[in-house]
This record gives structure tokens, sequence and C-alpha cells, in this order.
């Protein structure tokens, strides 16, 4: 080759190298879409599944489920610690790394532990999906501001779990931290507003809405800016304590930002990725993830088996529902099959419980062939319902009152609620069954009506972890009544027997065996419909590449690269 032409050719390489070099480094942010505002972002007071699309940048735990390996993996400890026992009883040592600090450059120690789980465990507190786990923790003995003993009931299945994963609170910028930290364990347990009034302010201060921001965190991004409805806004933390830590998944910071955009639409969401206005979308319809997969080959499309489940909430206090028959009835004109395939494109797994399908405890012997138009038919008629006026909607004669079999459904509004819905309302309908499709809000679903079993039928989702299943606040009965997830209502001396047994087994082969019993149980009774298990889907834009996860919300996108 001519000397010249060469010298032309390497310089016209150079050159391009380096415009998509600067490209690149343009790009200092990543533009995530959320459906809904995530409401919280402190992931102790209770938030979302949808916020931890945003915390869990922010707020790091003490110890994590790889995303890759999914086994426990240190984040805030040196090590995943081992039970060991002393004259007081059963312990994991904790052992803080040193020089992890809050992003107000505040030391981590262990009177966060401390002051978290005391505060937790207050009765009076506002953090209620973590106390019935805490309450297994015994005492807590601080060694010093890096280490300390965690006293716990090791009988208890999720032992290690409850000692390692928590999320921390700042305890430096709460105000009468001292009233609570003063009491053991044991005394805070057991305390009532009542009993304790001095306690009033500290939990009048634990309990104002400003802490569920949770601006103070410990995590590679901070809160930047929030605008309700239309935007979160995260940059990545100064001073980050963790900067170092290259091989640690969840301590990565690849963009400067990340901007959360809130677009309810799915079509507009689209459209804004098509436009390069969003980066990465989640849990998109299986409809447009397919058309979008095949119409825009710039972008990639990652897929994973999710940890949600899909199911129909079936009020088992209402007059009518609490009949057992009428549930299975219901169940069997629910044409999930038909749901996956034609609606999810095939992107799911049926279910037959409240178990996930890819779980060891998973009862496989349970038939998923639950659709029956037939069957449901038999069962209506031997119950007695039929059309006795004639106007298209069977009846029955319920305590002294005639009642029309006609069931409102609510749904949350999205495109896969609506499809669902539509179907189960053109199945019911053959069979004389009114089904009134009524879209509300989650937020005003659950106050107005799951938390007091104000409904008939819900479509609703359930987010898992990827820790061994504790079936207790879903579907034990200490759970009704009490603004817990038991939202059906639903009550079993038998479920309530194995959910105990279960709970108090550390034995994993024997532990499934019972899960696998309370999963019959729950299949024979009916307490919901169970639909299934989607698939993550998830598009990422042509700047980006990552990788998909089976640990929610499916994806890390603080680990995605600019390509």
């Amino acid at each position: 080759m001519n000397p010249l032409k060469f010298l032309s050719f390497l310089l016209l390489f150079l050159l391009l190298s380096c415009a998509n070099e600067q490209e690149a480094n343009k790009i200092d942010s990543i533009k995530i879409l959320l459906p809904q505002d995530p409401e919280r972002l402190n992931p102790v007071y209770d938030p979302r599944s949808i916020g931890r699309e945003v915390f869990q940048y922010m707020h790091l735990p003490l110890a994590d489920y790889h995303p890759k390996e999914l086994t426990l993996f240190p984040i805030l400890i040196e090590e995943i610690p081992s039970l060991k026992k002393d004259e007081k009883g059963s312990y994991y040592q904790l052992n803080f790394k040193k020089g992890i600090t809050w992003n107000d450059g505040k030391p981590i120690t262990t009177k966060d532990y401390e002051f978290t789980i005391k505060s937790v465990l207050h009765s009076e507190t506002v953090v209620k999906s973590w106390k019935p786990y805490m309450r297994q923790i015994n005492a807590l003995e601080i060694i010093d501001e890096h280490s300390c003993k965690v006293y716990i009931d090791d009988s208890y299945m999720l032992s290690l779990e409850i000692t390692c994963t928590p999320y921390l609170l700042p305890s430096h910028t709460y105000e009468n931290v001292d009233k609570i930290m003063n009491h053991s364990l044991a005394e805070i347990k057991e305390m009532t507003a009542e009993s304790n009034p001095e306690l009033t302010e500290f939990i009048a201060g634990f309990n104002d809405p400003k802490n569920f921001k949770g601006t103070t965190c410990n995590g590679p991004y901070e809160l930047k800016d929030w605008i309700t409805d239309q935007m979160v806004t995260l940059e990545k933390t100064p001073n980050f304590w963790g900067a170092k830590e290259k091989d640690n998944p969840f301590l990565l910071a690849n963009v400067n930002r990340m901007e959360f955009k809130i677009l309810a639409d799915e079509l507009a969401a689209v459209t804004a990725f098509k436009d390069g206005e969003i980066d990465v979308i989640n849990g998109l319809s299986a409809a447009n993830f397919k058309q979008l997969n095949e119409a825009y080959k710039e972008a990639s499309y990652l897929t994973s088996p999710s940890t949600r489940l899909y199911y129909l909430a079936l009020n088992n206090k209402d007059k009518i529902l609490k009949d057992p028959a009428i549930r299975k009835a219901l169940a069997a004109l629910t044409n999930v099959q038909t749901m996956i395939n034609n609606i999810e494109f095939g992107y799911g797994v049926e279910l037959t419980g409240p178990i996930h399908p890819n779980q060891g405890a998973y009862n496989e012997k349970l038939s998923s062939k639950i659709y029956n138009p037939a069957e449901a038919k038999e069962i209506l008629a031997a119950e007695g319902w039929k059309d006795t006026n004639g106007d298209g909607t069977i009846d029955k004669m319920i305590d002294g009152s005639k009642e029309e079999l006609v069931l409102d459904l609510l749904i949350t509004g999205s495109e896969l609620g609506k499809k669902i819905a539509l179907l189960l309302q053109d199945e019911t309908k053959k069979l004389g069954i009114g089904i009134n499709i009524i879209p509300k809000d989650i937020r005003r679903m659950r106050k107005e009506n799951l938390y007091n079993y104000n409904y008939d039928i819900a479509a609703l989702a359930a987010s898992m972890d990827l820790a061994p299943i504790d079936p207790y606040r879903r579907w034990h009965s200490d759970n009704i009544d009490s603004k817990g997830n038991n939202v059906s209502g639903y009550s079993s001396s038998s479920s309530d027997s194995l959910i105990t047994l279960i709970r108090e087994t550390n034995d994993t082969a024997e532990r499934e065996r019972l899960t696998e019993q309370f999963h019959e149980v729950i299949y024979n009774d009916q307490p919901v419909i169970f639909l299934f298990a989607p698939t993550n889907k998830i598009a990422v834009n042509k700047n980006f590449v990552g990788t998909a996860t089976s640990k929610r919300p499916g994806y890390l996108a603080n680990t995605f690269k600019v390509k």
C-alpha cells in the first residue's frame, strides 16, 4: 500500500475513534422510565416495590443477594457471618467495614444498626413490614463501633437474613435518639404509647413523613431532585466510600447522574425510548416489548425470570366470596394459559399457588389445569346459583335476601390489568356472573378497599425476594385487620400451623416439604386466583450495554456501561 494512503487511513481511523470516545464521554446520565411515582425512597419505611427501582442506588443493606450468583454477598460488612453460640445463646457477629460513611460524611457504625433495630421494633413506629421479622432478634451486644453480636432465635428459618440484610437508618439525623437507645430490645418489644410516654416525641419525629425520602443515604448515588409524578434525579455521591471496590456491583456508579422519568402512558414511553429521551424501560407489556424488539433493532432487549407473582385477590370476608366453592368456580373460569399466550406472548409461567415456580419448595404435583368452565357451571348449580328472575345474572338467597352474583373487579389501570379483567369478564358472563371493572389508583385502592376489605376482587402483584419463602405476612391470620399483607382475609388453622412450622425449620429439605404442604392447602382452599409469574422484560437503548438479573427489579442500572 502507498505509504501516504496508509497514513491517511490511519489518521482517519484515529479521528473516528477520538470522535466516538468523545461522544461516549458526553453521556454522563442514564434516563430510566418509572410508570408511577415511587412515593417513598427510604427502604425502612415500607416503600412500594416501584421505589426499589430508585432507592437501590441510594441505600445499601449490610448484605444482599448478588445479581449474578444469587447468593448472599457482603456490602457494608466484611463477610457473611456464621452462627455461633455462647452462654447467652445463639448469635451472629457483624463486623462492619472500616471507612464506610453516610453521604453527609458521618461514619456508619454499629450504633446505626442498633438504632434501626430498636426503632423498627417499637409498636408505635410506622414501619410495619419489618416488625414480625425483627422480633426474632433477642438482644444486641455492641463490641465497638465496628462490631456487634446479634443474639437471635436460630430456630427461625431466616435468622441469617434478618441479621445481615437490613437497611440502616442514620441515627445522627434523628432527635431524642437516647430516649429509645437507653432501653433493651426486650423492653422495647413490650412497649406501648401509654406505657412509655417519654418516647412520645421520639415516635412523632421518627414517624414524620419527611423521613420517607431517605435523603441521608449510604449508596453510590444520592437524591438531587424529586418532582412528584414527574421526575426523580439522583447524582453520584461525592467522595463515595465504596468507589474503590470495582468488583462489587452494588457500589458501581458508571454514570454521573440517573434521571427517572415518571410516565404512566406506555405508548408515550415507547415513543420517548425511540427518540432517545429514555434509555431503560423495565416492565413493558409483552406486546410493546415484542413490537419494539422487531422495529427498533439498535436497542438491546433483556429477559430473565422475575420474582413477581400476578394474582386476583378475593375478599374472603365477603358474604359471597367467603364460600370456597364460589372461589373455585371463579378460578375455573380464569383462562390463565390464554393470558400467557395471547397477552404475554409466552413471557410467563402459570401458577398454582403462592410459591414461585423457580423455588425449590414449589409443589409440582399440583395440576395447573384449573381452567374448566364446565366444572364451574356444575359448582354453581350445586351451590344453588341460578337465574330466578330472568335478568341474565344468576342469583341465590343468602341470609334471607336475594343476592345477584355481580362482583366488582378493581384494577390499577395498567394495560395488562385491563386485558386480564376483560378476559375474565367475558368468561364469567357466559355463566351469568357479572363483573364490573373499576380502574383505581393503587394508593387509593389500598387505603379505601384492600386494608379494610371493602372490595370483591382486585388484580394485584406480589414481589418476592431470593431468600427462602416465609408465608407469614401474606397468609397467616395474624395479619388480618392490621393493614398487614393478608388483604384477602384468608384464615385457616391448617395453613397457620404449617406457616409456624415452616418458620421454625432450618433444615432445607424438611422446610421445603412443609412448604409444599402449605402450597397444597392454599391450592385446595383457593383464597385467591393465582395467575402467572411474568418474565422480566427490559429494553436498553443503543448507548448502553447491561445485563438482566432474577434479583428484583430485574437489573442494576449503575452497572450499565456507555458503549
